[in-house]
């Protein structure tokens, strides 16, 4: 999954964008540019939204991280932190 995807799951979860970016204490603008693979979020909201949405916390994280980074190691590393087994 991606941020974008969490954070849908988080705004159905909270009941809408705004009460989700209140409850990550984020503004709506942050949360918007989010989605739009623009903007991570911070490490300790990514785990906040994992806890609201029931998934695990690096998932959200490693999600949020590949939004903005450029080095290829290190996405390797992130993505790996995506990978589930069926």
């Amino acid at each position: 999954m991606n941020l974008k995807e969490y954070i849908e799951m988080g705004e159905k979860a909270a009941g809408n964008q705004v009460k989700l970016a209140n409850y990550l204490e984020q503004n709506d603008s942050n949360m918007r540019k989010m989605k739009q693979d623009k903007r991570g979020l911070p490490d300790p909201m990514c785990i906040k939204l994992a806890h609201l949405i029931g998934v695990d916390p690096l998932h959200v994280i490693a999600a949020s991280n590949l939004v903005t980074e450029k080095n290829i190691a290190r996405r390797k590393l992130l993505e790996s932190c995506l990978i589930t087994i069926d």
